[in-house]
This record gives C-alpha cells, structure tokens and sequence, in this order.
C-alpha cells in the first residue's frame, strides 16, 4: 500500500513545477519552494510563470485538494528534500552552480537532522564532494535523481518516466536509499541505483548524445539542399536500421533549450579538466552553431531588394514552451538584426522573454501584424496555428511572397500554388 509523505521541492521552474505537481497528483503533500517574489505570488494566486501544456490544471487540481503548498523558504517536517534549481552554463561555458549551493545551504540544517537531500538539478560529472561540503559533510543520506523530462511533455513524462536513475554515495544510508525509491520509484519501469558520477554522466551523455544525433540529422540537410535532395526521404532509409532509428532526426536549424547545449558543455568541459579532448561534443556545439548560420545567410540571401524586413514566426527553442533559453530563432535574429536588417518576431507564448534576450529584436502581438510589410518570412518554432493561418490572403500584405521554413512546418506544394516562393531546409532549392 502506497505511503504518502511530506516532501519539500526546492525551485519552481519546469522540472521544480513538474515534480511538486507530479508528486501531489500521486497523493504526497508537497512543500514549493521558490525564492523569487514575483514567481512565488503567482504561484500562490494559483498561476504559473512559464506555459507548460497540462500544468496549469494539474497544478489547479493539487491545489483543491490542497497537496500544494507554495512558500519562501524550507520549513521542517519534511520526509525528503528535492533540490530543483537551475544550472545554466556561465560566459566561459562551464554549469554555474550557484543556485545549488544556495538551495543546499539552505537545507544544509534540515539535512543534518536526518532529512534525506536529493538533487534533480543537472550538474556536471564530478560534483559530488563539493554537494557534500555544501550540505556540511554527511553523504550519506545524498542522492541524485536526474530528470528526463521533455518541455511540452513534462507532466506526461515524470508520471510515465522512461527509467529511473538513483545516484548514491557508497556509504548510502539504506533506510534513506529505500524512501528516496519509494517516493520516486513509483511504476514498473526500470530502477538503476548506480554512483553519483555514473548518474550525473547518464543525464549528460543522454542529452548530448541526442544532439549529437540532430546535428548529425542537421549536417545532412544541409548536404541534401547541395545536392538537391530531400533529407526526409534520406532520414526514413536510414531510420529502418533498428540500430538507429528514426526518433529525435526531425531536421531544423539548430537545437536549444536548457538541457541539450547544457549537457553538451558540460561533458566537454568536465572531459577538459581531466585532460581529454571530448572531440565529438565539442564539435556538436560547433556544428550547431552552424546550422543557424547557415539559416541566417540563407534568409540574407532570399531577402528582395527593396525590404530590409525579415518575420521571424516562433521564438520559443521549440513548440509547446515558453522558453527561449538557447533558442535557434533568437540567435538567428541576432545575426539577421547585426547584418542591418528590421526584425520583427512573434510567439503565442515566448514574447516577454524573447524580447529581453534580444534587445533590438521588434515584436508584433499576432503573426499576422508580423508579417505585414515583411521581405522575407522564416518559420523559427513549429508552432501548429502558424500551419493555419490564411496564407492566400497573406501574401498580399508583404512586400514580397517569400517564405523560408526552418522546421518543415509548411506544405511546400501548397505554399508556392499560393503563389509564394518557398524555401525549406534540407530539400531542394527552388531556382526560379
């Protein structure tokens, strides 16, 4: 019989949001810890400050049956202490940990009394002793549980998980390891308790490793457009290989998010301080980078003449989240904006951020003012309103019916029927 405990999740942002209303929604009364004011008063008023598709009303229905209980700081009485905050990488591509240690310090006298600590934020391979020394020495009631959670997923994802990963120290108190399983270890996928490093390398090396495969995907888009093929056809034959497979080889102009260009930092950076070269995700990075050049300089190159205005439509890394954190589109913009062309985006959700990451970038509050006067249009998230919209009556508001699609969003038959010259990645070019 399922035992409900009192656990308290340090930080409110997507993977603190997911796992306090995943846990309420298994029966676990749930402290939310969030030192932001302006975060913590929304989440008190019963709204969220980021947009994840099911966690408003998930979020809605915990707080009804009161298992969700927002607050400053932690307060005694927990079972077990979840530490959510983010990692982001510094200026000089290394995690910045100061918001982990400042969660665990603030935890530092609730763990002494015996409270099991356990930390979902991502931190690099090797963090161990220094989470140790924040907490004031004992590593034995320490645990890593890394998350796997998709950004328009993540509610789905935490209660379906794939597998979980427990990361232990080998002094591990026993009764501690079982409570941390019992609360996280909920369904028959499988469990691997393995040590901290290993767990920290198994969060890290899955997201690099699946952006080592969308760079790979993205490098041959960028060859078939040469050779004037279609990288989706290319994609499918190589996909029927069970070795491969055909998931996470949809082609665009480059990844984002907080996890992939994260975990790929990390892993060269920590393979770095040992001496290693880490070739294979550095140049991952690199490629990337690429990508959204060559995005860049194809929208420079279609522009017409007489407009200096390029719509960018999508500004989020991907569709279904709020977050620009690392986004192809806004650094697309970027380069467009250096290279003296008018900007003007538009998101259903990711504006207000988007705006503040790039200053010079215009926003229109609809895709359609956004498009209006524009030289070029270019697809940057895969939002599905923007596959809807009224096209043919479109065309007629800009100043010349031009479209490039980042991330085969659009029916390019369809498109240039209507009149528009149409360009997509990874397929060949239109020489008209």
């Amino acid at each position: 019989m399922q035992q409900f405990r009192r656990v308290s999740v340090i930080g409110a942002g997507y993977v603190g949001l997911a796992t306090a209303v995943g846990l309420a929604a298994r029966g676990h009364d749930v402290d939310l810890v969030e030192t932001r004011t302006d975060r913590l008063e929304m989440l008190r008023a019963g709204s969220l400050p980021i947009h994840e598709p099911g966690m408003a009303a998930a979020y809605a229905d915990t707080q009804t049956k009161s298992r969700i209980h927002p607050m400053a700081s932690p307060a005694p009485g927990s079972d077990l202490l979840l530490v959510c905050v983010g990692t982001p990488i510094d200026e000089e591509g290394r995690s910045d940990l100061r918001q982990v240690e400042g969660a665990l310090r603030s935890v530092a006298d609730l763990a002494a009394s015996g409270t099991p600590v356990v930390i979902k934020s991502t931190l690099p391979a090797g963090s161990g002793e220094t989470i140790v020394m924040w907490l004031r020495g004992d590593s034995s009631r320490v645990f890593a549980n890394p998350e796997f959670l998709r950004q328009g997923h993540a509610i789905e994802d935490f209660l379906k998980p794939t597998r979980v990963v427990i990361g232990a120290f080998p002094d591990a108190d026993p009764d501690a390891l079982a409570l941390v399983e019992e609360v996280l270890h909920f369904t028959d996928c499988q469990l691997l308790v393995v040590g901290m490093a290993e767990a920290d390398l198994i969060k890290n090396g899955a997201n690099a490793f699946l952006a080592l495969k969308l760079s790979f995907t993205n490098e041959l888009s960028v060859l078939c457009e040469a050779l004037n093929a279609d990288v989706m056809k290319v994609v499918e034959g190589i996909g029927l290989d069970e070795r491969i497979g055909s998931q996470f080889m949809q082609p665009s102009f480059g990844f984002g998010g907080s996890c992939l260009p994260k975990d790929l930092c990390a892993l060269t950076n920590v393979g770095k301080s040992f001496g290693l070269a880490m070739h294979v995700t550095a140049a991952a990075s690199e490629a990337n980078a690429d990508h959204q050049q060559h995005f860049a300089d194809r929208i420079v190159g279609l522009m017409p003449p007489h407009s200096r205005r390029v719509a960018i439509l999508g500004l989020a890394f991907k569709a279904g989240t709020d977050d620009v954190r690392s986004s192809p589109a806004l650094r697309v913009a970027k380069i467009l904006i250096a290279r003296g062309l008018e900007v003007v985006g538009f998101d259903p959700h990711a504006a207000a951020d988007a705006n503040r990451e790039v200053p010079g970038l215009s926003l229109a509050n609809s895709a359609q003012s956004a498009i209006a006067g524009a030289g070029v249009v270019a697809i940057g998230t895969e939002w599905p309103e923007f596959r809807d919209l009224d096209w043919a009556s479109l065309a007629k508001t800009m100043a010349a019916p031009i479209i490039i699609d980042g991330r085969r969003l659009l029916d390019g038959e369809r498109m240039r029927a209507l009149g528009y010259h149409f360009e997509t990645i990874g397929a060949p070019i239109p020489r008209n």
